[in-house]
């Protein structure tokens, strides 16, 4: 009987290790639950121990990442809409993916209302400018009127991607930020009638390697599996450099629990993108 006990001891601890050493090794399956705040937490950890130089960096281009909400099927008292998250570059332009709006959008549908806010709560507007043929367009920031010189002071700059090398991607998941102590909160839309701002939230951050500067395939190293929302949304290499822009994530997933077992960002390397206009 002792014996048995030991081996089912011995068996248990052995799983419990295993459980541990998965979550240790691959740091981006953490629980449900908490995945925005602690895959993100965990991508910061990581960048202040392996780049430390990265934060003074990330405060620089933070103020120029923004969500965006893109509304269609307008119609009197209600419309549909898309989300994702962009950079603001020069001259008052916003690159982003390009499926954010055409997935589910009619071909019909000829309006959209863009809006883009900002991480201190701005809220700007935005028109279509140029799609590209892959998964990337071009925005121009058309308000507000009075601020336009201000917005198109950007500091970002952009370069081609090296195999091999660290790639930071921020976004916004689910109409989702951080606040200023780290914790995930909803958006709240600026409501001027009500003097009710909007939200002051941060982009989350997953840490990775560029593995085919190409294609633009990123192995995860910390963080979590991108989500909708995080469309669009910046890869930059350890200089602030904007290297490429977030599409789509391909995983592989247990049959059985559905649980992501492994999986990789795919974007669109900054070389194929036309920012020309």
């Amino acid at each position: 009987m002792r014996t048995l006990l030991f081996i089912l001891h011995t068996i248990t601890t052995l799983i419990l290790t295993v459980q541990l050493w998965a979550e240790e090794s691959n740091p981006w399956f953490v629980d449900q639950n908490l995945i925005y705040e602690r895959g993100s937490a965990l991508s910061q950890k990581y960048l202040s121990e392996e780049a430390p130089e990265f934060s003074s960096i990330q405060k620089k281009v933070l103020p120029w990442i923004v969500r965006i909400e893109a509304q269609y099927s307008i119609k009197k008292g209600g419309y549909q809409s898309n989300h994702g998250t962009g950079t603001l570059l020069k001259g008052g332009y916003v690159i982003t993916a390009k499926h954010i709006f055409t997935k589910n959008v009619p071909r019909d549908n000829k309006q959209f209302r863009i809006s883009l806010t900002k991480i201190d709560g701005t809220v700007l507007q935005a028109t279509l400018e140029k799609k590209g043929q892959s998964d990337w367009v071009l925005l121009k920031i058309t308000s507000p009127q009075k601020n336009l010189k201000k917005y198109a002071n950007s500091p970002i700059t952009t370069h081609a991607p090296k195999e091999g090398e660290t790639a930071v991607f921020f976004g916004y998941p689910a109409q989702l930020g951080l606040d200023r102590h780290g914790k995930v909160q909803s958006f709240q839309k600026e409501i001027l009638q009500q003097h009710i701002p909007a939200s002051h939230l941060s982009p989350m951050t997953i840490v990775s390697t560029v593995s085919e500067p190409l294609a633009m395939y990123l192995t995860p190293r910390a963080g979590f599996p991108p989500v909708g929302g995080m469309s669009g949304g910046p890869i930059l290499n350890l200089k602030g450099e904007l290297i490429g822009v977030q599409h789509s994530i391909t995983k592989t997933t247990d049959k059985a629990t559905g649980k992501i077992i492994s999986y990789r960002i795919d974007a669109t390397p900054i070389t194929a993108i036309k920012l020309s206009h």
